[in-house]
């Protein structure tokens, strides 16, 4: 497999003109610049005495640093460490500190926060500061111009299975883990893509999605293709305008973004007619706003199922199972594999496991559990969990769903947001999948909330879409008639934003907090 690197240098040659990243209206890289701008970094990580196998961390919201960053490190066998800006100084300290970083690049934005923690990192040798008047000793510009543009050398040669970068996950949950992706982790999701998404050179794609993000890896096959990557910090007018400006092909809104899209385009249309189809992931799309976004854009869909362990991808639902699913002469089954996940991905095998780890028959629901090139290599000093996780050879998601006799995988629910309401299981996706069948609904969440009768209760969190009138009884009745009766919502609260995580993730964690803060046990999960 080819190693991550190789990209950079290879369409330097072959692409040296062509736009490699388009940063918003603001700044853009040619194939040629971002080589050597990656090849002057690495030259610098060199002379600031990082080794081989070492991280680098760098904060900052989507700029072309991060790229340039990824290809510096995979060049010379550093592992690239972006950090989530959206993290709060203990856990900055917390993710810099396990990671072991000697360098961290910053944007000015943040130069306060860094500057504030810097007496906790006693590993931080150097800082690097960009955007601005950042104050740091370092400056990112005037740095990489006092280093040579030549290809740089690791200190040994670099393999396939070398972590190439770490991502840190969660930071709300617990302690963030950093999971270890390989050059060959990465390249395989290279491969998927190309053949789920059929990329090919004069695509155009939009990056949504953080970079600090696994979703970094969804750019690297139009990357490895020559194509040109627009990435923006997302603002759903700002999404728009950079696709229509830029006629962009391909994008992955996940699914909270695709509905403001939908209402902002019905508002104030723009020519999108570039656009080929909307890649999904990060929650659960009722049809009724598949329907909708198809009607907005004119556009097909690709549905993801996956987690960072996996480099973002186990299965997919392909453009053309959502079109035998959408069209007027769809069977009941072509229509209810459009709640799928869709089948394995091309390089990767699903098996459904019960609490023992035994396969489970189609049709059942258990773990879902994946294996392939693409799951990660373990987490970053970690080794108890990473046993636990890749327990037989096997990525084990703490995701819950089942497969059809056909291979498609439906994903009922993750572990931790079952709710066990009365002794009976209720899937909190089934319930929002309900209530999102509502044209008021904008977002909703649903979780367990504790209950001295119950055990927990069934409570949604609604965003109403601009001018809905409805109300908790409205929504009770509403998803009575599609759904069983103890899964109804015995709470609906309305709320002006759901919490989120910077992927567009809504974070259930958040909101049961408040309501699980002094309970004694947690009947769903944790």
């Amino acid at each position: 497999m080819l190693l991550m690197g190789e990209i950079a240098r290879m369409n330097a040659s072959k692409y040296p003109n062509k736009k490699a990243v388009v940063y918003e209206d603001k700044e853009s890289l040619t194939y040629a610049q971002l080589n050597e701008q990656a090849n002057r970094l690495a030259h610098a990580l060199h002379s600031l005495d990082v080794k081989q196998g070492q991280q680098v961390s760098l904060l900052a919201r989507n700029r072309p640093q991060h790229v340039v960053s990824y290809f510096a490190c995979a060049k010379i066998g550093v592992l690239h460490c972006p950090l989530n800006y959206r993290f709060t100084a203990e856990e900055l300290v917390y993710v810099i500190n396990d990671a072991g970083s000697s360098v961290l690049l910053v944007d000015i934005e943040y130069a306060d926060i860094v500057r504030k923690i810097l007496p906790q990192l006693p590993k931080i040798r150097s800082v690097i500061g960009f955007g601005g008047d950042h104050g740091f000793d370092l400056d990112y510009d005037r740095l990489l111009a006092t280093m040579p543009s030549t290809e740089p050398a690791p200190e040994r040669p670099i393999h396939g299975d070398d972590v190439c970068w770490v991502c840190y996950t969660g930071g709300t949950t617990g302690m963030s883990k950093g999971v270890m992706l390989t050059h060959n982790n990465n390249f395989a999701q290279i491969t998927n893509l190309l053949i789920a998404d059929e990329i090919c050179h004069e695509d155009v794609n939009l990056v949504n999605g953080a970079l600090f993000h696994v979703v970094f890896t969804m750019a690297l096959p139009y990357w490895y293709a020559g194509c040109t990557v627009v990435i923006i910090d997302f603002v759903p007018d700002l999404c728009l305008d950079m696709i229509a400006k830029n006629r962009v092909t391909k994008t992955v809104p996940v699914a909270t973004m695709l509905n403001l899209l939908v209402d902002i385009q019905a508002r104030n249309p723009r020519d999108l007619s570039s656009l080929k189809h909307f890649g999904m992931g990060g929650a659960p799309v009722s049809i009724d706003t598949v329907t909708a976004a198809r009607e907005a854009f004119g556009i097909d869909f690709v549905q993801y199922f996956g987690q960072t362990e996996a480099t973002v991808q186990l299965t997919y639902l392909s453009r053309y199972d959502y079109q035998r699913g959408l069209s007027p002469q769809a069977s009941d089954i072509e229509k209810k594999r459009l709640m799928s996940g869709g089948r394995a991905q091309h390089l990767c095998e699903i098996k459904i496991v019960d609490d023992e780890d035994n396969q489970l028959p189609n049709g059942t629901v258990g773990e879902i559990c994946g294996r392939g090139p693409q799951v990660m290599k373990g987490y970053w000093a970690k080794e108890q969990l990473t046993a636990e996780t890749l327990k037989g050879g096997w990525l084990h998601t703490g995701d819950m769903g089942y497969m059809d006799d056909d291979g498609f995988v439906y994903v009922v629910d993750r572990k931790k947001d079952m709710i066990v309401s009365g002794g009976e299981n209720v899937y909190s996706t089934e319930v929002e999948k309900a209530i999102y069948r509502n044209n008021q609904v904008l977002e909703c969440a649903v979780i367990g909330l504790p209950d001295k009768k119950w055990g927990e209760v069934v409570a949604a969190f609604i965003v109403r879409k601009p001018d809905a009138t409805i109300t908790e009884n409205d929504v009770q009745i509403f998803v009575r008639e599609l759904i069983s009766h103890y899964k109804v919502p015995k709470i609906v609260n309305f709320i002006d934003a759901l919490p989120k995580a910077p992927t567009g993730k809504i974070q259930k964690v958040v909101l049961r907090e408040k309501y699980w803060a002094d309970a004694s046990r947690r009947v769903g999960g944790t």
